[in-house]
Order: structure tokens, then sequence, then C-alpha cells
């Protein structure tokens, strides 16, 4: 008797072409259920294309009104741009047909399949934009700069534009305020409170103005995940004043957490706790985001339905050799660190 009563014999496949069939008609099925989730969609750009290699355009129009004076001003259209080429990925599941025909148990496995791949794609692409941010110090951007830098230039291609933004702190800053340690001890708003007026005072448009970012979601270390977002909850929060004869004396009284409500804190699981890394922590305003000021990409290529999921059936040489069928999906990505503009990166301490 089969461990699950619903389960009877009759259910299991007959032929190798039924169980391919079916593991083909749940992986469409996941797919088409799926929904761009995660951080890593929501905060960037997830862009379906039918071209392995896209170049995107950075328009720079710098429009801006000033007093007229003799003939009318004019100016041309400066336009950058960026490429991001796709590769290709994959993953598949193999199985012993004769067990496919036999055990609830190896039938069960091959069902839950697609749904595995599914959410190794989604899993992916957090994987790949993780070690883009991680990398970001490092990585030129399409304005010449490093995508994390002092020195952003406001205008990418009008060098009378002369001045320049930072969207990186290079100095070690604790998310949880000055008085902690690590991601314990005594916690403060002050660090988070300097790094959000940073990012207020010092992104700027392509004129040199002040674009007016004002970060709501904070991407942290999933270590630092639980005493942020804790902190972040509280009405109340003890303020510490330096002694000289201890670390810190509680004050007389707490201050108001002016800041309860205002942040989407996201544990991002991908990013590194190995000893030794960083702890770095980034401001993120989404709502630039929605605007079309996206900080990364994830292209995806689409092709051939032959090509994405690949049938290994009775009719092939593996399966003479082995008395197994496969599935092998391929996938091809593109990945890209795009605007800097709305993201914000800060150093954290050493673990």
């Amino acid at each position: 008797m089969a461990l699950n009563p619903l389960y009877v014999q009759d259910q299991l496949p007959k032929t190798s072409a039924a169980a391919i069939r079916e593991f083909n008609d749940r992986y469409l099925a996941a797919i088409g259920a799926s929904k761009p989730t995660g951080w890593a969609d929501v905060l960037g750009e997830l862009i379906p294309t039918d071209r392995p290699e896209v170049t995107f355009p950075v328009n720079q129009l710098r429009t801006k009104y000033t007093r007229t004076e003799g003939e009318s001003k004019f100016k041309k259209l400066g336009e950058a741009s960026f490429d991001v080429k796709s590769e290709e990925f994959d993953d598949g599941y193999q199985a012993k047909l004769l067990d496919l025909f036999l055990k609830v148990f190896a039938y069960r496995q091959w069902q839950a399949a697609p749904s595995r791949l599914v959410l190794a794609e989604e899993q992916f692409r957090h994987l790949q934009v993780a070690s883009l941010l991680s990398n970001g110090t490092s990585t030129v951007c399409v304005d010449g700069q490093n995508f994390f830098s002092t020195a952003h230039p406001a205008n990418i291609t009008d060098s009378s534009v002369t001045t320049t933004w930072s969207n990186y702190n290079s100095t070690a800053t604790n998310v949880l305020g000055s008085t902690a340690t690590a991601n314990g001890g005594v916690v403060s708003l002050d660090n988070l409170q300097t790094e959000v007026t940073s990012m207020q005072t010092q992104v700027l448009d392509e004129n040199g103005l002040l674009y007016g970012a004002d970060p709501d979601t904070i991407l942290c270390p999933s270590d630092y995940y639980e005493p942020l977002k804790n902190m972040l909850a509280k009405d109340l929060i003890l303020e510490h004043v330096a002694s000289g004869t201890t670390p810190f004396n509680p004050a007389a009284a707490a201050t108001n957490n002016f800041y309860k409500g205002r942040f989407n804190v996201v544990p991002v699981k991908e990013f590194s706790i190995a000893s030794g890394t960083t702890a770095d922590w980034y401001l993120v305003d989404s709502k630039m985001v929605r605007d079309g000021v996206a900080p990364w990409c994830s292209m995806r290529m689409t092709v051939p339905q032959s090509l994405a999921l690949r049938v290994f059936d009775e009719s092939t040489d593996f399966f003479k050799n082995t008395g197994n069928i496969k599935m092998s999906s391929h996938i091809w990505y593109g990945f890209g660190l795009v605007l800097p503009h709305a993201i914000r990166r800060i150093k954290g301490p050493t673990r």
C-alpha cells in the first residue's frame, strides 16, 4: 500500500513519455504562476529580451531654464550607454524510469522538481545581484566612476557641469548606531540619521542640483536584520552619553524613535556573513526605482522551449545506457549595475 492512500498504483506513469509530459506541464505551470518577488526583483529591473546583448541608452537632457538674454539657448542631446550580455546557465534532474513506474516517493520527487527549478532561478538572480553590489566599489558604471563612489559626475555628457556627488561612505559605520558593538550592545539612531541626511543632500541631478533622494528601504546582512528591525519598531530608544568612568551611562529619559514605521528593512541572506567580512548596508529610495532610476538590471533572454527544457527520454542513448530519463533546464541571463542615484552603500564594521 502506498504511503499516502490518495496515491494508488493507477496514478503512477505508465511510460517515460507520460512522466516527461507531466514534468514539462508542471514546469510551464510553475513558470507561468511565478511572480517577480524578493528585493533583487522589486528594487531593480527584470527585463525580458530576445537578444543575447542589449545596449541601454542613458539620456542626459539637462533641461534648466535661465534668463533670456539675446538669442535663445539650445543644448545638444547628450547620451551615454552601457551593454549587458546574457550567458547560459543550467541545472536539471534525472530519475530511474523503473522507480517512477513503481515507487510513489520517487514519483513525488519527480513531480516536485519543476517548482524547485523555478525557485532556484529566482535565488540565482538574487545571488548574482548581491555579488554585483558587493563588488560595486570596484565596478565601473555608465558615468565612468565605480558604481559606489564619492565622485560621480552630475552630468555624464556635458563637461560644463563640473559638480560631483557621492553614494558611498567608506568609513566603518554601524547601522545600529555609534554605541553598538557589532550587531549587539547599546543601539542608537545617530549613524542612520547621518547617512539618510547624506543621501538626501548629496545625490545630484544632471544640472548639478539636488535630486531629492529620500531613502525608505534598508538592505542589511541577515545577522543585523533582527536587531535593526527591533530597534526601528520601538516607540522609545534609550540615549546614552559618554562617561569618564564607564563607557556609557543611560540618560535620564528616552528619546522618541523618529524613524518608527519609516523604513522597510530587508535582510539580504545572499550577502556573506563570514568572519573577516564587513557588515555593509545600503539605503535605497524605492520611489526613485519605481520612477525608472533602477540601480541594477536582470536581463532574461527568452529562447525556444526546446532549448529551455531539454528532454532525454527512452529514445536517447542516455536512457539506453543508464535506464534513466532526465530533464535539463537552461536559462540565459545578463546582469548589470545601472544608475547609482537611488542607492547608497555604507561600509559596516568588520565581523
